[in-house]
């Protein structure tokens, strides 16, 4: 189960509770507890997030979720995603849905054209103001890149994203999973670049997978960039049930060189330690909030050869320890069995 860091639970409601709506209203539903958001280290599962989304589109009737002067009715993504069916490949695809957002002008001018790198989605919020945190403008352009991938049925990579405010610190460990990619900050712009491939990628997906999609929305896009036939996704879930398979062995899993899987990693975004980390981290928090385990047995059971070298990567996740990290969900260690599997 992939999970998001707390930060993004805190400032998604921002511009909802600035319109007036309760944060308890907000997540009523959705599993959710407003304390969780206040608890350094903890993570929410993606699925409570989108949740948590669609309450804010419903609470305000508004797709854009209160960061525009003027809101985006429910139904607008789904229209847009209509029309980008009906491209001729997924450049076209991106453009049709592109077209059709401003001419709502709602606050949100989005440009997607070709450049000699690949395929660039540029936007321009009218009143950034109203997005202090930058929530949005983050969401809005990962909405792009992920649109593409689900429109092509497969990973597009991306290559580079500029900002035109300072580098993120207080999230920016979570900022680069979501854009797995060169940043650039204090640049003229706010845009991301896509792999050529992008440019002539046919599109993939039939109406009744449009309409799947739109149903669980926006969960499906949301879990893009692993499509379903991704090397990514095949590793991660080897991964989850054996954090410590070694490359050789997931190789063999998943039928391929290890020189092929590392290439096919790469142009998908990430790396076999990058999957490793998040598979472990994601196991480690739910471990610690949901079961009595010791730190020595969770180490045990993540595949670390001692409970320090877990601690330390636990440290470098969250900014505190383990047993620090779980008194502030208030469980006590009592020891448990732990698997037999070590690195």
């Amino acid at each position: 189960m992939a999970t998001i860091d707390r930060y993004y639970f805190n400032v998604c409601t921002k511009g909802a509770e600035r319109r007036g709506r309760s944060l308890d209203a907000l997540v009523a539903g959705t599993g959710l507890s407003p304390t969780d958001f206040a608890r350094p280290g903890w993570r929410g599962p993606v699925e409570a997030m989108a949740l948590l989304v669609r309450n804010i589109w419903a609470a305000l009737d508004d797709e854009y979720m209160g960061y525009t002067a003027r809101r985006a009715a429910p139904g607008s993504f789904a229209f847009a995603c209509e029309l980008a069916l009906e491209g001729s490949d997924v450049a076209d695809g991106l453009r049709r849905a592109a077209r059709f957002y401003n001419l709502l002008d709602a606050g949100i001018a989005t440009d997607i054209h070709a450049a000699d790198a690949g395929l660039v989605v540029e936007v321009r919020f009218a009143e950034p103001d109203r997005d202090p945190d930058h929530y949005f403008s983050e969401f809005w352009m990962i909405i792009w890149h992920r649109l593409a991938c689900w429109l092509a049925g497969e990973t597009i990579s991306l290559l580079s994203a500029e900002f035109d405010y300072s580098r993120p610190d207080a999230y920016f460990e979570e900022f680069k999973y979501l854009f797995p990619c060169r940043h650039r900050f204090d640049g003229a712009a706010r845009r991301i670049v896509m792999d050529a491939h992008a440019l002539h990628a046919p599109i993939r997906r039939t109406p009744a997978e449009l309409e799947a999609m739109l149903a669980a929305a926006p969960l499906d896009i949301m879990t893009i960039p692993a499509s379903d036939v991704s090397a990514a996704r095949r590793v991660r879930q080897l991964l989850t049930r054996s954090p410590d398979l070694t490359l050789d062995e997931l190789a063999a899993e998943v039928r391929l060189s290890t020189h092929v899987l590392r290439r096919r990693l790469r142009a998908e975004g990430t790396s076999l330690a990058t999957l490793r980390e998040n598979v472990r981290r994601d196991r480690a928090t739910r471990l610690l909030t949901s079961s009595n385990a010791t730190v020595e047995a969770i180490a045990e059971a993540l595949g670390y050869a001692e409970a320090r070298s877990f601690t330390r990567a636990f440290r470098h996740w969250t900014g505190l320890s383990p047993s620090a990290w779980r008194a502030g969900g208030g469980l006590d260690e009592t020891p448990l069995a732990a698997p037999r599997r070590r690195v």
